[in-house]
């Protein structure tokens, strides 16, 4: 089994790196298991300039050069991942933000369908929900890789008592259990009802908008699903059906004749 934790402390082994080294322990005395730490604060990551080429255009069209492909190939050679972050302001870090940022084409052409995710949050005492709710979209939502469970530990600048210690303890032992026994099972998950709401959805807007997510376009175009798969008929045709009320009623999303925001020079 090999993981790769994503460590988003600019300290590097802080708390968050001792909390995920406990984690690796039990892993590691669960069975065969081979952890790779990627820490952001050393990885060779320009910070994303929102020009969005790697929605619209692909990810190969982004203008950064650096290890962010060669770091996706890494990711799609493991079973799991851990993104661990602490909690700035209720919510990432920056370096973890950016890592998200620039994998951002996943949520639209999404992979890493059969790797499990666990989510890590340290925080001095509270923000922990809003730091969770960002890394559960990390790497494509739920099209990509699935968060089968998040930990968040508080780290305050004081000693603990032994009860919030022994809590802490039973809550890695928690984590680290139920994420070792999700990546045991490397095979494709059967797609959901939801699934296929959100497949179609994507589907269906990667055509009406072509001319201007090209990339979607050629993902998209002539699947069945996101990977190959068993088709269920009636739950696919049930959900295209409810799509094309909720495309119809989303028509505004789509394009139109006005150019907006504009500059007085573009009006003219």
């Amino acid at each position: 089994m090999k993981i790769i934790a994503i460590m988003g402390s600019p300290k590097g082994k802080g708390s968050g790196h001792k909390i995920v080294k406990m984690i690796e322990d039990r892993m590691i005395a669960m069975g065969n298991v081979e952890f790779e730490y990627l820490f952001l604060k050393d990885a060779n990551i320009k910070p994303c300039i929102g020009c969005y080429n790697c929605v619209t255009k692909g990810e190969e069209k982004c203008p950064l050069k650096d290890d962010r492909a060669a770091i996706e190939q890494k990711l799609l050679a493991a079973d799991g991942f851990i993104l661990s972050s602490p909690v700035y302001m209720h919510s990432v870090s920056w370096l973890m933000k950016n890592f998200m940022d620039r994998f951002a084409y996943l949520s639209h052409r999404p992979r890493f369908h059969r790797q499990k995710m666990l989510i890590v949050v340290n925080t001095s005492v509270t923000g922990e929900k809003g730091a969770l709710s960002t890394l559960k979209i990390a790497l494509g939502y739920d099209r990509g890789a699935r968060a089968v469970h998040e930990l968040a530990i508080a780290t305050p600048p004081w000693p603990q008592t032994e009860r919030a210690v022994a809590e802490k303890e039973r809550a890695i032992d928690v984590a680290a259990k139920k994420f070792y026994l999700s990546c045991l099972d490397t095979s494709l998950p059967l797609p959901t009802f939801n699934g296929y709401m959100d497949f179609f959805i994507m589907q269906k807007f990667s055509l009406i908008c072509r001319q201007y997510l090209p990339a979607d376009y050629t993902f998209y175009n002539d699947k069945v699903y996101y990977y190959d798969t068993k088709v269920n008929p009636i739950k696919a045709a049930a959900a295209k059906a409810i799509i094309g009320i909720y495309i119809y009623m989303m028509k505004d999303t789509g394009p139109g004749n006005v150019s907006w925001p504009a500059t007085k020079k573009e009006e003219k």
